[in-house]
């Protein structure tokens, strides 16, 4: 039998979602860190006793106050451990593990710093490690980070769109918009907002995708109602509509406006390219 390459082992290797939740879960809960020469602690309650230090804590007052009002319960053996259940571990323990480094661990520089403490930088460290293999990536906004399936479409027009819009083009596809409709068709809406002001350009680069757009922009439920039966703009499909069929038009109506800010981006290389070949025909 021929001989497996160690590099080989390891990209033939699938990721185990339930090992890498009992790593994590390991580092967080179960493994201690030496805070000063009386006293040994684990990240968890090294954030409970620097609970105060958290932006968006609210109005709790300990971190057990804060994941019973949140619902934040994670087991050491969790009956189901999927990829939603991860990430969502993974969001929790990254934002509680940044804010409160402040005193204790050796290591520690100023809070705000990159320089995080030795123990929380591994842990940092060993999170993003786990959603790079995953197929994840970070998406911030007002200081908080979560995690969402990376997308190339998406990135590229969050690249290029308005950044008060970037982040909402990209938290469409975060594990928690699933099933929830009113979420999704306020950022279609954001996005039909944009898009509208752009509508022409859009029409001049592709006709048919701007056509089909704004007919489910009006008459699937984004921006008009079209469920309502006393309403000016009712429409009986629309309105006999599952929540899954509707869901999936709005997933589809999401990924058209990706490639609709993709094409008007692409109108002015489209131009060049005319002209290159105006000015030297085959």
């Amino acid at each position: 039998m021929s001989r497996i390459s160690f590099s080989q082992v390891l990209k033939s290797a699938s990721i185990d979602i339930r090992r890498e939740y009992d790593r994590l879960y390991g580092m967080f809960f179960l493994q201690r860190f030496q805070e000063n020469q009386y006293k040994q602690i684990c990240l968890r309650d090294y954030c409970a006793e620097n609970f105060i230090r958290l932006p968006f804590r609210g109005t709790c007052i300990s971190l057990d106050d804060f994941d019973d009002f949140y619902g934040y319960h994670f087991e050491k053996v969790p009956a189901e451990c999927d990829i939603d259940y991860l990430i969502s571990f993974c969001e929790y323990t990254y934002n509680l593990a940044i804010y409160s480094q402040g005193m204790g661990f050796p290591g520690y520089d100023f809070v705000g710093s990159l320089n995080l403490s030795q123990p929380i930088q591994f842990y940092v460290q060993q999170v993003m490690t786990v959603i790079e293999a995953v197929g994840y990536m970070s998406n911030a906004q007002g200081g908080i980070t979560d995690f969402v399936p990376k997308d190339q479409a998406a990135i590229s027009v969050a690249e290029i769109i308005d950044p008060d819009l970037s982040y909402r083009v990209i938290e469409y596809n975060h594990y928690s918009m699933k099933g929830d409709l009113d979420r999704k068709k306020n950022i279609l809406l954001a996005l039909s907002d944009k898009l509208e002001s752009q509508r022409s350009a859009l029409k001049q680069a592709n006709s048919a995708l701007e056509s089909d757009l704004f007919y489910l922009f009006n008459k699937v439920n984004i921006r008009h109602n079209n469920i309502d039966k006393a309403g000016k703009k009712y429409k009986p499909y629309a309105a006999s509509m599952d929540k899954e069929t509707l869901e999936k038009w709005y997933d589809d109506t999401y990924q058209m406006c990706l490639l609709a800010f993709l094409e008007i981006d692409h109108l002015e290389r489209k131009s060049r390219v005319k002209q290159l070949k105006t000015d030297n025909p085959a």
